[in-house]
């Protein structure tokens, strides 16, 4: 029995299909008409591939469908969230779209600082602007004002159908001025997550020996597109697949893009015989039980912990999550809430619920990542914290934990379980985890700077579930003590520290650590500390 959450994989047959089937990929959402994980590598890789052989009709309209940019951003330095990291450059493949625009599947456009679009493999260089940016996809529209830039473009066309076998080839342009054409097979069509989102989309595999790739690269097959590369594993790159392209650029078009729909489930395989039965299920009913609901999620509000959810939209569900794509054969169904379908559609669900099987319609929501427990991203802003007596206070984001790097396997554990335990299901009256990050050594905190990434339980007698809890509580101190209880189990229980002495430390602590504001929060005086007169 395993523990899922929202992925999922499929194959089916190449052979075009009647138009009837197309439509029936769209009859899960009740309002919507249909318009569709980067993992480093850790497996040995084969030689690269030799470059593709493109009919010079076929070449012509890839290099005026196909553009570089040159991104420069600054992103925050975590571990010390008053500073920022030194500027990064990244070039990154953008696409041709109807209405003067580049559409882009990257991170990059997050902390971006400057914008550059680069054509047809000349080395001039045209500023450019972010114009519409979802982190689900991540995808992106790149607006060029110059109209000039425009002269000897033309947009690609884009498959209305990913296409699930045979060959593609592979595009960026180099440096050099080349345009790179690199051959691959395709291997599945799939449900994935992308770059740092945590929504499931039609996500189209393809297996290729070509190095280097994974910033929006464009896949081609049958002189139409048919996804946009966002990272690689071993041999096989992940891209974002042609309906999720289109489904993207459609909203961008009527200027209504709502986002992507997102569950919020977690949930356990049914394919164990006994705890079918215990469950109530009858002979040839399937269906996945539910672990956790996510209040702000599509479910939220309609299913709940324990369901065994049996159908939904329409498509039965097999003892592991699976269902069968009228296009791309059997995938988990976390991608039904994305496949054609927008925030504001409905999607219909039967679930098994103390031995009664019940009919409920799920409203699609969009997943805001300020509103999870541990946002899995932040851009355009720096890290929340706030620094009292040289201790550092932050609250828990995948940011931070990136921090360690392949951080599933070397955060605390501590903080693992943290995420685990908390992150799927958020109180909104304890909106955050909020860490000891670490400690500033200085004469206020003596005994106490070895000590990092320890969650905060409470604070002068109060509970704590934001930094503005903390800013709260440390402006009420009981007495001449600021006393902060951390949750059991941890490396230390209890921290206490002076009033007076809190206060004495600013200016040491400004001083020798070269900061300029002890609290980040909007409108906070540079230099005061709380709990000061």
């Amino acid at each position: 029995m395993r523990s899922r959450t929202t992925t999922s994989s499929s194959r089916a047959g190449r052979a075009a299909l009647p138009v009837a089937l197309a439509a029936a990929v769209a009859a899960g959402c009740a309002s919507h008409a249909r318009p569709a994980d980067p993992v480093a590598a850790t497996v040995p890789r084969p030689a690269p591939a030799a470059p593709a052989v493109v009919p010079a009709d076929a070449a012509r309209a890839l290099r005026a469908g196909i553009v570089s940019l040159r991104v420069t951003g600054q992103d925050w330095n975590w571990r010390a969230p008053w500073e920022k990291t030194p500027p990064w450059n990244r070039s990154v493949t953008g696409l041709v779209v109807p209405g003067h625009r580049l559409l882009v599947a990257s991170t990059a456009f997050g902390n971006h600082l400057l914008v550059e679009a680069q054509k047809l493999g000349s080395e001039e260089r045209t500023p450019a602007r972010v114009a519409l940016v979802d982190q689900e996809g991540p995808l992106a529209l790149v607006q060029v004002d110059d109209p000039a830039f425009w002269e000897g473009l033309q947009p690609l066309p884009i498959a209305r159908k990913a296409p699930v076998e045979g060959t593609v080839t592979i595009h960026r342009w180099q440096r050099s001025g080349l345009l790179e054409a690199y051959p691959g097979t395709v291997r599945q069509v799939r449900s994935g997550r992308h770059g740092l989102s945590q929504t499931s989309l039609l996500t189209l595999e393809v297996q290729s020996g070509t190095e280097g790739l994974g910033e929006s690269e464009v896949v081609v097959a049958d002189g139409h597109v048919a996804g946009l590369i966002t990272g690689r594993s071993g041999d096989t790159f992940a891209a974002i697949a042609s309906p999720v392209l289109s489904q993207f650029l459609d909203g961008a078009a009527r200027g209504e893009w709502k986002g992507f729909a997102r569950a919020g489930l977690s949930w356990e395989d049914l394919t164990n015989p006994a705890l079918r039965e215990w469950l109530g299920l009858k002979p040839g009913e399937t269906g996945v039980r539910l672990l956790r609901v996510a209040p702000n999620g599509s479910a939220g509000g309609v299913l709940e912990r324990g369901d065994v959810l049996l159908e939904l939209g329409g498509h039965q569900l097999d003892a592991t999550g699976r269902y069968e794509h009228p296009l791309y054969g059997r995938m988990l169904f976390a991608e039904i809430f994305t496949d054609g379908c927008q925030p504001g559609d409905s999607l219909a669900a039967r679930v098994l619920r103390h031995g009664q099987r019940l009919e409920l319609t799920l409203p699609l929501r969009r997943m805001s990542p300020e509103a999870e427990k541990v946002p899995p991203y932040l851009f355009g802003r720096g890290p929340e914290y706030l620094i009292v007596g040289g201790l550092v206070f932050q609250e828990l984001t995948r940011p931070y934990l990136g921090t360690y790097g392949d951080w599933t396997r070397r955060a605390p554990p501590r903080l693992l379980v943290a995420l685990d335990r908390e992150a799927a299901e958020p109180d909104p009256r304890w909106p955050r985890l909020v860490l000891l990050s670490s400690v500033l050594p200085d004469p206020a905190n003596l005994g106490y700077q070895d000590l990092r990434d320890l969650i905060v339980e409470s604070v002068n007698g109060r509970r704590i579930g934001s930094l503005d809890h903390l800013r709260e509580a440390l402006a009420r101190p009981s007495g001449p003590y600021h006393v902060i209880e951390l949750l059991p189990g941890q490396a230390a229980q209890r921290l206490v520290v002076g009033v007076n002495d809190a206060r004495a430390a600013v200016a040491r602590v400004q001083r020798a650590y070269g900061i300029e504001r002890m609290d980040s929060a909007p409108g906070a005086a540079p230099s005061p500390t709380p709990g000061a007169p």
